[in-house]
């Protein structure tokens, strides 16, 4: 009668309760409860599709070719042809045809995504196959955004790509080999390219949403037709790598101006989300002279500190401002507006100082989510950074902190210092491990119970390394952990769900460096799961340990335990070799 009641709920319960599932795993298992209740999850569980290397992505396609039902649910298609999680010998030699095999394979599964919105092709170097564009823009009628890739080859002037219309979004990343090849500076190659992609962009995309120009280099792109557009829908935008000014230092004042990268965010009010990506360069931005009324309804930002200050520090113009009344006074929109920041590029705390990070944080009245790198430097106190952080932003809901380089702080200090962020509800941290640092899921108990409000946080230990160069990601961890809190009724923590994995060094480093890993942090290890009591020893509900679990607990009453018993086995020796000596008739 269960399954059979089950079964009878309709299609939209099944969904909402999908929408409640951490992970696809999850929703993968509920399909599985049978054929009824898998055509029910169906939508959910094929919505967004993320594809991975060539043998990924031909199953998938093909699957997706041969049933219409389940391409149908199909909204979000991600592919990355050249990108294995688990590469094996013989596909290197096939890598170089990746890109046109899977780029066939969309092909032809584009008959079937009538309901496709949103596609996005991650290659590295090789171009896709361009009837690929050709057969996404007549087959998909409902597609609106697009991304691609440029690597070491650029698409001819005349490709599909360039034909959509109306697009609502568009990312564009400039791969490692697109600058090795100096396609980023303008030439009789790549300007005729550039013309047809802003041309499309500007002229045929009037109402384009969401723009994404991003370039991992130190070299910036030249960008002028980007500061001369204007979309007045547009609210996300991500930008990295481009020359924001087109002036001369010394032009003359009678020459025609050029659009800079501030007279195009002044010209777009309802932009929400900016994010200003890629590695430091020669090229620095300057924010500082746009417009006071700018960006009256930024909600996201992602830069550098320096970036952010500039527009927390504008001030409006006139003689009724005093030039030294501090922003906390005279604020801009961005102190009611902003709610999420993100800091990609690491944070060096011996050039800031925490004042400088207080003063531009506690500005932000409305932060709710915070990312943030420190690399940590010799011989600083890295305890009052994280003071600085709970007392500057007491609202924030989600925190994600990253302490490279070299060891910071231990867990239990850590823990006393998030006690002032009472409305945290997610939690990230990653750092190096100190030299006498508890266990993992210990400092992980200390932290549910200074703030008993986390549901969910995860902590990952990483070996230290020499500073990186900013948007590197950090090294491979050593350990890593995810934790969920119970509480009861009363908010009082319970339990804690830990699921912690353990890196497994090779027996012998020359095996570990002929299977392509470090013999250091090598990428297999295993993960433990189990569920961490919260609740004192003498709690009624708590089940009484025995002896074993006593004598090998990590505390003041395992300790205990562990002397009483040496003492006993003292005891027990002692006696032992008085009674041996009566026999024998020694006493």
């Amino acid at each position: 009668m269960v399954p059979n009641a089950l079964e009878s709920l309709p299609a939209e319960i099944f969904l909402e309760v999908s929408s409640y599932l951490a992970s696809r795993a999850d929703v993968l298992q509920l399909s599985q409860v049978s054929k009824t209740v898998y055509t029910k999850v169906l939508p959910a569980l094929y919505a967004d599709v993320d594809l991975h290397g060539a043998e990924q992505c031909e199953r998938t396609l093909a699957m997706i070719e041969r049933c219409p039902q389940v391409a149908r649910h199909v909204r979000k298609l991600t592919v990355h042809p050249e990108h294995e999680f688990h590469p094996r010998p013989h596909d290197q030699y096939r890598a170089w045809d990746n890109a046109g095999v899977v780029s066939r394979c969309v092909m032809r599964a584009a008959r079937n995504l009538d309901a496709l919105h949103h596609f996005e092709w991650d290659g590295e170097d090789m171009l896709p196959d361009d009837r690929m564009w050709a057969e996404l823009r007549s087959r998909c009628p409902c597609l609106k955004s697009i991304g691609t890739t440029f690597g070491c080859f650029l698409p001819r002037p005349t490709s599909n790509l360039f034909k959509f219309d109306d697009l609502c979004g568009f990312a564009l990343t400039l791969k490692d080999g697109f600058y090795a090849h100096s396609l980023h500076v303008p030439s009789r190659e790549s300007e005729p390219v550039f013309a047809r992609l802003w041309d499309m962009l500007t002229i045929r995309c009037p109402n384009l949403e969401s723009l994404a120009l991003v370039g991992h280099s130190s070299e910036p792109s030249e960008a002028a037709r980007l500061y001369a557009a204007r979309w007045p829908k547009l609210r996300h935008l991500a930008l990295g790598a481009l020359v924001w000014s087109s002036n001369a230092p010394g032009q003359a004042a009678h020459s025609q101006k050029a659009p800079e990268f501030k007279d195009f965010l002044e010209a777009h009010p309802s932009i929400q989300s900016l994010h200003l990506l890629g590695r430091p360069s020669s090229n620095q931005l300057d924010l500082s002279g746009l417009d006071y009324a700018a960006l009256p309804n930024l909600k996201e930002f992602s830069g550098s500190f320096v970036h952010l200050r500039m527009l927390v520090d504008r001030m409006p113009s006139g003689d009724e401002v005093n030039a030294n009344t501090p922003p906390s006074v005279v604020g801009t929109s961005l102190t009611k507006t902003l709610k999420r920041v993100c800091f990609p590029h690491a944070m060096h705390l011996r050039d800031l100082t925490p004042v400088t990070i207080s003063r531009v944080l506690l500005s932000l009245h409305a932060l709710t989510s915070l990312k943030v790198t420190f690399a940590i430097q010799g011989g600083y106190d890295s305890n009052n950074i994280l003071r600085t952080i709970a007392t500057s932003c007491p609202f924030l809901h989600d925190l994600d902190i990253t302490c490279t380089n070299k060891s910071s702080f231990f867990l239990e200090t850590f823990a006393n210092s998030l006690r002032g962020l009472s409305r945290l509800r997610t939690l990230t941290l990653t750092l190096v491990r100190t030299s006498g640092e508890e266990p993992m899921h210990v400092g992980a108990a200390r932290i549910a119970r200074a703030n008993p409000r986390l549901r969910a946080f995860a902590i990952t230990f990483i070996p230290p390394h020499a500073i990186a160069a900013a948007g590197d990601a950090p090294p491979p961890p050593l350990e890593r952990g995810a934790f969920e809190l119970t509480c009861d009724a009363h908010g009082i923590p319970v339990c804690l769900h830990v699921a912690q994995w353990h890196a497994a060094p090779w027996p012998w480093p020359w095996l570990g460096a002929w299977s392509g890993a470090s013999s250091l942090v090598p990428p297999r290890g295993s993960v433990r799961r189990w569920v961490f009591d919260l609740r004192p020893s003498g709690h009624p509900d708590v089940q009484p340990k025995g002896m074993g679990a006593l004598l090998v607990e990590r505390g003041p009453a395992g300790e205990e335990a562990r002397l009483m018993l040496f003492c006993l086995c003292l005891l027990v020796l002692t006696v032992w070799a008085l009674v041996g000596r009566a026999l024998r008739g020694e006493v």
